[in-house]
């Protein structure tokens, strides 16, 4: 006579248990996974704010800090000039050595072509108002080398109305510049004016 042993009875409860517990384990690693994804997020997050000043140099050094304008000056236009005033444009003109702007409802940055500064500095007389709350636009000066454009310095104007100056200093007449205008506010545009100068659109003479 064949004794079959007790235990092979209870063979078909093994695998039961066993997916039971493979269950919870994978519950649990997903919930494991689920935890590491979000501290994973937060970290970069972290890294991405404590790394970037919102405005950064092209050559990889963060813009120090902000250079704000003093109040007063005074802007000029050429006569019989009339900007047409569409939303996010900005339009240039030149009144003698002075590069007179517009621009209108801005609310990223816009550019100027490339001119060439007739002194090492180049002063900066704006305005702007913003459709939304109180704020600021910034006028930066851009450089022309041969790696590209380089980022030089930033004036920061506020959008209340009033006329304010300012001046980037240091600049070298034989090399090409251009300024950007941007509104820094996260749901409104800006709208102003500016003059710079002295400034042609053709380079220095040589010897001169």
């Amino acid at each position: 006579m064949t004794i079959v042993p007790e235990v092979v009875t209870n063979v078909k409860a093994i695998p039961t248990n066993l997916t039971k517990i493979f269950h919870l384990e994978e519950k649990r690693m997903k919930k494991y996974l689920r935890i590491a994804q979000l501290i994973l997020a937060v970290c970069l997050i972290m890294t991405v704010f404590s790394s970037c000043s919102f405005i950064k140099r092209l050559d990889g050094e963060n813009e120090p800090s902000y250079t704000y304008s003093e109040a007063g000056g005074t802007i000029a236009f050429p006569e019989g000039f009339a900007p047409k005033g569409s939303k996010n444009t900005l339009e240039t003109v030149m009144l003698e050595s002075t590069l007179c702007g517009a621009f209108t409802q801005v609310p990223s940055s816009k550019t100027t072509e490339y001119f060439y500064p007739t002194t090492d500095s180049l002063t900066v007389t704006a305005n702007g108002t913003t459709d939304g709350s109180l704020g600021q636009f910034r006028i930066s000066l851009w450089k022309r080398t041969e790696a590209g454009t380089q980022w030089v310095e930033t004036l920061y104007f506020k959008t209340n109305g009033e006329t304010a100056t300012g001046t980037f200093s240091g600049l070298d007449i034989n090399s090409k510049y251009r300024i950007s205008v941007a509104f820094s506010g996260a749901t409104t545009s800006c709208t102003g004016s500016f003059n710079v100068g002295p400034l042609s659109n053709t380079p220095p003479a040589p010897g001169g």
